[in-house]
This record gives structure tokens, C-alpha cells and sequence, in this order.
């Protein structure tokens, strides 16, 4: 059968050598940018790292995931976070912690979530031998084991952006965007189950981008219904990526029958129960879809006073926006106010006034965009009903958000295509390459004078060492300006023009590639 994917869908030439070693450049530098995150936090300095770490070491020790809210912290755990300022040379191992600091002290909310991550780091903490090595070099390399989750998402970024706009250097810019967002880098460079999260996510947000663009194989939707899978046995927030991937089978690939579509969302579906009977286990025995692991204590308006919609939808924009750019260590560390609102409102404004106009791939927008707003919605049910409880505005993290970095960013693609006139793309381009690097960097700064005095004082904490730092830091520099270079010099070169079949060139609907 005739794919119809070409009379929508903007096609792209073949990527040639230059695109391939330009992403794969923008790949090694933010691998390395994140292996510098990793050595860069202090030990436990990051949301919930003393809990993840523990669950890993739970796992790591013995299979066992009580019931949440019954799972306790091991005061070895909370012993090696009270070393944090001790000089990395004199931290004690794991097994000398245990020792001097037995026992228990305090809730361990981990195991709210499913527990794939924590059976993953805790098999290379056992690999390892963790506790005759130091215990902050346990951490880094629970922290390091995380780089496997980091590898694919330039890729997923670049493809999915390339197949909805047809524009090579647009997929070049839009994989560059994990340097634009200093938060993704740091959480990514944690211990923390969102590095999983994020990237099996994206996963299926990438799948679904191909299968919405033509792909028909049934390795894809297969792929797809495997992805959800390990997204949903890993955290809640990929929850609502089922109504995604159902969507999206139902819909596309447009060429296919109905009937073969639906056989298509019934075989995924049932490939992702694979992680999804978790969740349905949770509505079986808790009778609720994630049980707390950890509860804020109730506390009551005053009489006379109640809940404030203007001051919850400020505390919200400000703490999403804020933790979404860069708010590091346990959300202490924040980048300028000013700066995170200009980009929010900036990046918001573009993709409301540009990404939803008639094109080929308006309705696909319009799908992609639904995820960013299904999570809001899901975020503001979540912490509303805390808020009225407690009087806090608790769980308001942009770093949610990051399971669906994919459809923002290929909105933001796709808004700037339109947004900026051909004769102009090259220069905005090489602007936005700029400033992605610029935000990074200014990440960077904005930590490091956070939490340390000098180098002198960063060398002496990172359990990395001084060598390891020092090897590191080059590595991430080196990488980090060829990539930069080469992405620069990709947008500037000279490429075939974007293709269009004859029955998309009679289209009234506006083509939205320029090479």
C-alpha cells in the first residue's frame, strides 16, 4: 500500500557524514557534561539522593520493597551525608559507617515508586562491593551508573525533530537543547530514579513520533508498547504516557486500517503491562494508584483564612519554572528569577503563536502539546489538595516536566521554523546554539558558587579526587566547544534542499523545512 507519509510529512535528504559526527559530538558533550554534574554536587546535594541511595543499597543487600511509607532509612546512609564536608580522603566506607552508625532512623518514601531503578543500581553497588569503598565513591558511582539513561537522548531529540520538520539543521539545534536546561544535566548527574524515567519516556515519545510519521513496522509498535513498559516500572510520572501511546496507535499510521490499528494499540498495550500491572496492583491492594510514601502532617487554615488561588498559581509558575532551568542541590540553589521567567515566557510564547498554525503536522502539534498540559493537570491535582491540607506548596518541580522533553522541544522546533523567515534561520540558529551554551555554563557558575569557596575547596570534597576532577573537567571543556563548533558549522553549511512530492507542493497547507 502507498505511504501517505510524504503528501504530510516534509521529508528530509538522507543525513550525511557532517550530521551524523555532529550529533554524535553533541552526544559525547553531554555525556561528559553530565559525568561533570555528577563529580561537581556534593555528596547527597541533590533532591531525595540520601533516599534513592538507600533503596539502592536495600536492593543491593537483599531483595526486599516494603510497603510505602513502611520503609526505613539506614543511619549508615544518613551517617555518610553528614560527611559531606569532611575532605573526600578521610570519608569512611560503607562497612565502618554500618558499624559505628546501626540501625534505622526515619521514612524511606522510596518505595512509593517501582522498583527497576533501585534493582539496577543496586546490582552495581553489589558489582562493586560497595561497602569497602568509600561511601561517597559509591554514591558517584551510582550516580555514574546513570550515564546509560543519558546516551540516547540527543538521539531521540535529533530523529524526532527531523522527522516532523524535515529539517536536518532544526533536528541539529533541537538535539543541542540538553544544554539549554542546566536542571536536566544536574538530576541527570544524580542518583535519582528520574535519570530512568526521562529516558524511557523519551523513548516512547520517539517511537510515537515515528509511528505518527509512517512508520509502520511492527518492531515499532512493538518497541513502543516495551518502552511504556520500562517507563511505567520505573516512576509514576510516565503514567500518563498510556493515553500518549494509545493516541497515537489509534491515529496513525494513517495509511493503515482501522482495524489493524486497533490490533496494533491492543498488542502494545499488552506489551507494557509488562510495567503496567504495578500500578494496577497498587489500585488492587492500596486502592489508589500510588499510595504516599511519605505524609505532611495536616495543618488547617486559621479560621477565618483558606486557600489562595492567586498565591498558589504564583508559587507554581515560580517553582516550576524556576526548578524546571536550574534550581540545584535539594532546590536551594536557584539560577536569576529573571532569567528563568524571561525563557519560560519566551519559549511559551513562541510555541503558543507559531507551533499550532495550519500546516502538514498541525494535528500532530496539537497531540504533542497535549502531554505537557495532561502533566500540569496532573501536577496541580497532585499539590492543590496538599496545599489546602498543610498550608505547602510541596511537589511543584519543573524537573517532572522532563519526561516530556521530547514534544517540548520538537514544539519549540517547529514554532522557530515558523516563527523565523528562511533568510534567517541560519543566523538564528547559530544565536540559539549560542545561548544554549551560554544557559550551561551560567548553570555551572551559578552551583559551583553555591557550594563551594574556590576550586581549592571543590578539589578537596569531590570523591572523584583531584586527578579525576581534573581529567574530567578538560574532557567536558574539549567536548563541549567541538560540539558547539561543529553544531555551528552544520547550520552553516550549504545542504540539499528539503523535499516535497509533487501532491504536498499543491497543498495550500504552509511546508515548514528549509534544510
Amino acid at each position: 500500500m502507498t505511504s501517505h507519509t510524504s503528501m504530510e510529512i516534509p521529508s528530509a535528504p538522507p543525513a550525511g557524514r557532517l550530521e551524523w559526527w555532529t550529533l554524535g559530538a553533541i552526544t559525547a558533550a553531554f555525556v561528559a557534561l553530565v559525568t561533570f554534574w555528577g563529580i561537581l554536587t556534593p555528596i547527597y546535594d541533590a533532591p531525595d539522593e540520601p533516599l534513592h541511595l538507600n533503596s539502592s543499597i536495600r536492593l543491593a543487600e537483599g531483595w526486599e520493597w516494603p510497603d510505602p511509607g513502611t520503609a526505613e532509612v539506614q543511619n549508615k546512609v544518613l551517617a555518610a551525608r553528614g560527611q559531606q564536608s569532611t575532605p573526600a580522603s578521610e570519608r569512611s566506607t560503607f562497612a565502618e559507617l554500618a558499624q559505628s552508625q546501626p540501625g534505622y532512623h526515619g521514612v524511606d518514601q522510596m518505595t512509593q515508586h517501582p522498583p527497576l531503578y533501585y534493582a539496577y543500581t543496586g546490582t552495581v553497588l553489589r558489582a562493586i562491593a560497595f561497602e569497602d569503598i568509600r561511601a561517597d565513591q559509591a554514591l558517584l558511582a551510582v550516580r555514574l551508573a546513570g550515564l546509560i539513561f543519558v546516551v540516547p537522548l540527543p538521539f531521540f531529540l535529533w530523529q524526532s525533530v527531523r522527522r516532523l520538520t524535515g529539517s536536518p539543521k532544526a533536528a541539529i539545534v533541537g538535539a543541542a537543547t540538553v544544554f539549554a536546561v542546566p536542571q536536566l544535566a544536574h538530576i541527570m548527574g544524580s542518583a535519582s530514579n528520574d535519570s530512568a524515567t526521562i529516558a524511557f519516556s523519551c523513548a516512547v515519545m520517539w517511537l510515537g513520533i515515528r509511528i505518527m510519521t509512517g512508520d509502520t513496522r511492527w518492531l515499532t509498535t512493538i518497541g513502543l508498547g516495551l518502552a511504556l513498559a520500562l517507563a511505567l516500572f520505573t516512576k509514576g510520572t510516565a503514567v500518563p504516557l498510556v493515553a500518549f501511546a494509545g493516541l497515537v496507535l489509534l491515529l496513525w499510521p494513517r495509511e493503515l486500517t482501522l482495524s489493524h490499528r486497533l490490533l496494533r494499540a491492543a498488542a502494545a498495550m499488552a506489551v507494557a503491562l509488562l510495567g503496567g500491572w504495578w500500578w494496577l496492583r497498587n489500585l488492587l491492594v492500596f486502592g489508589r494508584l500510588q499510595p504516599a510514601g511519605l505524609r505532611y502532617p495536616d495543618n488547617p487554615f486559621p479560621e477565618g483564612q483558606g486557600p489562595s488561588v492567586t498565591w498558589y498559581i504564583d508559587q507554581m509558575w515560580g517553582r516550576v519554572s524556576l526548578s524546571f532551568w536550574g534550581n540545584f542541590g535539594w532546590l536551594n540553589h536557584p539560577m536569576p528569577v529573571i532569567l528563568t521567567d524571561i525563557l519560560t515566557v519566551v519559549a511559551l510564547a513562541v510555541v503558543v503563536g507559531f507551533a499550532f498554525r495550519r500546516s502538514a503536522v498541525r494535528w500532530r502539534m496539537v497531540l504533542l502539546a497535549s502531554m505537557p498540559l495532561l502533566f500540569l493537570v496532573g501536577l496541580v491535582t497532585q499539590t492543590w489538595p496538599t496545599y489546602v491540607r498543610t498550608q505547602l506548596p510541596a511537589g511543584m518541580q519543573g524537573r517532572y516536566f522532563f519526561v516530556v522533553l521530547v514534544p517540548l522541544v520538537v514544539l519549540s522546533a517547529v514554532a522557530w521554523l515558523r516563527l523565523v523567515s528562511p533568510d534567517r534561520r541560519r543566523a538564528t540558529g547559530v544565536g540559539l546554539l549560542a545561548v544554549f551554551a551560554a544557559i550551561g555554563l551560567a548553570g555551572i557558575v551559578v552551583e559551583f558558587r553555591a557550594v563551594y569557596t574556590g576550586i581549592g575547596d571543590w578539589l578537596v570534597h569531590t570523591p572523584a579526587g583531584i586527578p579525576g576532577a581534573i581529567v574530567i573537567t578538560v574532557a567536558a571543556a574539549a567536548l563541549a566547544v567541538l560540539a558547539l563548533v561543529m553544531a555551528i558549522r552544520f547550520v552553516r553549511t550549504d545542504l540539499p534542499p528539503v523535499l516535497h512530492d509533487a501532491p504536498a507542493a499543491r497543498d495550500d497547507r504552509e511546508p515548514i523545512a528549509a534544510g
